[in-house]
């Protein structure tokens, strides 16, 4: 049997708040025949594994969240760097190291460890570090980017294979010189599977928020600087005054939501409901009892390569979208007929798709239809997982 360590250190179940893709990827690899070391900076019940045959769960136990300034992130990454790699040189056997960023500095213990047991490195990029705080103007130290961009390339010469989250990401590192043979594309998953296990009586779940006869418009995920939501606040205080049966559910944490939520209230945009993270289970249900999902990041071209899961449980859950970037989401919106894209600039480009959708009833359908459609045909949990498991299988 083939054992992967496999590096994260914002593992999730669904019983957890965030992302889930390292745990539905761990239960393909096991049901595929590998045996999984998990090793996470979190603290996960272990009730919340599924599958505890060929499964071991280790935590760092490294304290993070998105309210952190950026100097105590940092030390959060150093205390995962050095706690993980003691852990992975107790354990025996390795075949393969899957290290998934961010942040980029996962990377360290992963090509340690894979030299270490002499195994395949396998690295996951969901967002291209050191780019993306670059462009935000986070890391502005000139030494410190020649530095991060040499460790950058550093890790994908060594790395055996890498894998980017969309095609944006792809291309980000073919204009650097990386090996195209070396590079796949898994986009996050639509898991359909599992979203409609979940049983949801809308009416009883808008009722329970006070928001029954409502058309709801919700944005789950993190509140911090990129996701820029301020312009959804803009949009809702405008269409507050022109029909008020939208409203907007914003659920979620990060350094903006205390400022957003004073801003709400000091303005009186009554309109929106906010939130606190809840586990996926329990977002999926809020997610099948809105009207449309929106996306929103703040105007950085960098931003627009990215693949969040919000875009996917969107079409799980056969819900139009919007967003308000170009991009390669923006293409497949356009391309299938999924929703729109909005102007980055100009918010009440926003309010006036919503009033349209909500208006037309058929339109509304057939992207509703769209979204499912998709989502089972070219992101499925199945499909997204197969190309992890081919990966492996040709290493």
């Amino acid at each position: 049997m083939k054992k992967i360590l496999y590096l994260h250190q914002y593992f999730n179940t669904n019983n957890n708040t965030g992302g889930t893709r390292s745990y539905e990827f761990a239960n393909a690899l096991i049901d595929n025949g590998y045996y999984v070391y998990m090793v996470s900076g979190k603290t996960i019940n272990r009730k919340n594994i599924e599958n505890l045959d060929n499964f071991e769960f280790f935590s760092t136990n490294t304290k993070y969240s998105n309210s952190m300034s950026y100097l105590r992130r940092i030390f959060t990454f150093l205390n995962y760097i050095v706690k993980s790699i003691v852990i992975g040189i107790k354990l025996k056997g390795i075949d393969f190291v899957f290290a998934t960023s961010t942040p980029l500095t996962i990377a360290i213990p992963g090509y340690i460890l894979s030299r270490y047991h002499k195994a395949k490195f396998i690295f996951e990029v969901r967002d291209v570090w050191p780019d993306v705080p670059i462009e935000l103007g986070v890391i502005k130290n000139k030494l410190l980017i020649k530095i991060l961009k040499k460790f950058e390339l550093f890790i994908y010469n060594k790395a055996n294979h890498i894998i980017v989250a969309s095609r944006g990401m792809l291309n980000n590192l073919l204009n650097k010189g990386v090996n195209r043979n070396k590079i796949s594309v898994i986009t996050n998953m639509a898991n359909v599977k599992l979203f409609n296990s979940v049983r949801v009586d809308k009416d009883k779940e808008k009722n329970m928020l006070k928001l029954s006869d409502n058309f709801i418009c919700i944005h789950p995920g993190a509140m911090g600087f990129v996701n820029g939501l301020d312009y959804l606040l803009d949009v809702a205080k405008k269409i507050g005054k022109i029909d008020t049966e939208v409203k907007f559910l914003l659920i979620g944490d990060g350094k903006e939501r205390g400022p957003l939520i004073t801003r709400k209230n000091t303005e009186n945009i009554n309109n929106v409901i906010f939130l606190k993270s809840i586990p996926k289970t329990s977002i999926i249900k809020m997610i099948k009892s809105s009207d449309l999902g929106i996306m929103i990041v703040r105007n950085f071209k960098i931003l627009e390569d990215n693949s969040a899961n919000k875009f996917f449980d969107f079409l799980a859950s056969g819900l139009p979208i919007l967003i308000n970037y170009a991009g390669w989401q923006k293409e497949e919106l356009d391309l299938y007929k999924l929703g729109f894209s909005c102007s980055s600039t100009n918010y009440y480009d926003m309010v006036e798709k919503i009033l349209y959708l909500k208006r037309n009833k058929e339109l509304y359908k057939e992207m509703s239809k769209n979204s499912k459609t998709l989502a089972k045909d070219k992101f499925s949990r199945n499909i997204c997982c197969n190309k992890l498991i081919n990966i492996l299988k040709n290493l």
